[in-house]
């Protein structure tokens, strides 16, 4: 008894023909090759795949926490993949050193080299639907004991075996195949958003060790002038041991600061030259002050449907997609395949009577496979199928819960940012007042040094601060522009060498699945 094709899961297309039982061998004779003529003609338009439709996106319909635009000149974030990384990002030397990461970055290259890997995979896949076309010439020789030796000569075109098809199966897995391929391109372009914000965030984290350094050796040289300062009164009678202790500790403790600092700004150099795939800053424009300069703004109202257009998202709906083709190839399975085999030359005893006409030869043999018994293996590819679509529902599913909450995260979190900056920048002032009051007191001799050093501590501690605020300000913009879909477009950096700067143009794409129009094969 064959095995039969289970119902269709939910979502197969409905009103789909059901393809005709292969007829039993006795009514094939003389008609075999007409038959599968007609049978592919009137089949060849069949396909097993269910339906494609894309699943509802998981997430509220706007975003949280976006409301109107803020400051001047602030880009409405629904439009924030259309901004160039240039625009965004108007630092320099950053612009200079996202160029040399998309240009040099050998991860970068790695994800680039998969794409023509499944390019290839694809083209594979494409070829296992045209039959192959085989040249062969042969001599043989043949002769016993008692027989005499005789020759034959053969020269023909053959086609060893070409399956016609009739349910799908190799149109499917092409299309899976395809599929995959623009699902590895999309995975280029996120990891390309990804080393761009990675860049930017690394040379944050470098900026906010250097400009800390500096702070801690500005403070450092006032801390021994004040050391100096208590020598000299401790020679006049004016200070006591108590408090040339308590200068002393004081440029101590921003000694060792600077020491540390130091091996953080290097360690920061260091990850940023990897990303950027050259260790020279050799020819790069001077940084600018954490505080000289800011990204383009982001805010302004968000709807949801924006982040079905960010890459990652794109990658697992291409892979939803190619794993409903691998279900339509399961299905035909449980079919009979048809496949013919062809040749067409010549045979003949004498190499010089080869290529006449009585020595013309040819053959065609058609043949049908039916699936009778295979151990539930059928089903079993079938069931493993289905499983894998639905992993990749689950998948995308997940991959728009994961875009809506870190766009969420990084628009939740700004106002408060904001106002942290402007809280710290405040109190960073405060603090600096207070320590000009207390040198004054202290020179006026109303006050103890202890009341000095506690001001120009908590000075120090405020620049630590007022640098941190700034730095967190700044990865919100780079984290919500990443989290948007920025990150893409190239306009206003510098120019690189040239290198692989984009995916590879796709090949057409196969016929369009039921249901879905593919997208463009050169579309970003």
């Amino acid at each position: 008894m064959p095995e039969t094709v289970p119902p269709r899961a939910t979502g197969a297309r409905p009103g789909s023909p059901t393809p005709p039982r292969a007829p039993a061998g006795a009514g094939f004779r003389g008609l075999l090759p007409a038959a599968c003529l007609l049978g592919a003609l009137s089949l060849l338009g069949c396909s097993l795949a269910p339906d494609y439709v894309r699943p509802p996106a998981p997430v509220p319909a706007a975003l949280p926490g976006a409301g109107a635009p803020s400051g001047q000149g602030a880009a409405p974030a629904a439009a924030a993949g259309e901004v160039g990384i240039g625009v965004f990002y108007p630092e320099p030397r950053l612009r200079a050193l996202i160029s040399s990461a998309l240009a040099n970055n050998r991860d970068l290259r790695i994800s680039y080299l998969s794409i023509l890997e499944a390019r290839a995979q694809s083209a594979i896949a494409r070829a296992e639907r045209l039959p192959v076309l085989e040249a062969m010439a042969s001599e043989t020789v043949s002769g016993g004991r008692r027989l005499r030796s005789s020759e034959s000569f053969t020269a023909e075109l053959s086609v060893p075996s070409f399956d016609l098809d009739l349910f799908g199966r190799l149109r499917n897995m092409d299309r899976a195949a395809y599929e995959e391929y623009l699902s590895s391109r999309e995975a280029w372009r996120a990891f390309r958003i990804a080393l761009v914000s990675q860049t930017a965030e690394s040379y944050l984290a470098w900026r906010l060790a250097e400009q800390k350094r500096q702070a801690a050796e500005r403070a450092l040289a006032s801390w021994r002038d004040s050391l100096a300062f208590i020598e000299k009164r401790i020679v006049s009678g004016q200070s006591d041991l108590l408090e040339l202790e308590q200068a002393r500790g004081q440029a101590e403790f921003a000694e060792a600061r600077v020491s540390a600092l130091k091996a953080e700004a290097s360690m920061a150099l260091n990850s940023l030259g990897l990303l950027a795939g050259s260790f020279s800053p050799a020819g790069l424009p001077e940084p600018l002050d954490l505080s000289a300069w800011e990204p383009a703004g982001l805010a302004g109202e968000i709807p949801s449907s924006v982040l079905l257009e960010r890459p990652d998202v794109l990658e697992a709906e291409h892979m939803l997609a190619a794993a409903g083709h691998d279900i339509g190839a399961a299905r035909a399975a449980f079919f009979p395949s048809v496949s013919l085999t062809g040749a067409l030359g010549f045979m003949s005893g004498e190499l010089n009577e080869l290529f006449t006409a009585p020595a013309e030869s040819w053959r065609l043999g058609p043949a049908v496979s039916v699936p009778l018994f295979a151990g539930g293996r059928n089903r079993a590819g079938l069931a493993l199928a289905e499983a894998r679509r639905d992993k990749a529902v689950a998948s995308y599913e997940k991959a728009i819960q994961t875009a809506f909450k870190e766009a969420a995260d990084a628009l939740a979190a700004r106002a408060d940012l904001k106002a942290r900056l402007e809280a710290s920048r405040r109190l960073l002032a405060t603090r600096r007042r207070t320590l000009s009051l207390a040198e004054g007191r202290y020179l006026g001799g109303t006050s103890s040094y202890l009341e000095v050093l506690d001001a120009q501590r908590e000075v120090f501690e405020g620049e630590m601060d007022y640098l941190d605020a700034r730095k967190a300000w700044l990865s919100n913009g780079v984290s919500l522009y990443a989290a948007l879909g920025g990150g893409l477009d190239p306009r206003g950096l510098p120019e690189a060498p040239e290198t692989p700067g984009k995916p590879p143009e796709a090949p057409p794409p196969p016929a369009a699945p039921p249901g879905r129009a593919p997208r463009a094969a050169g579309a970003p």
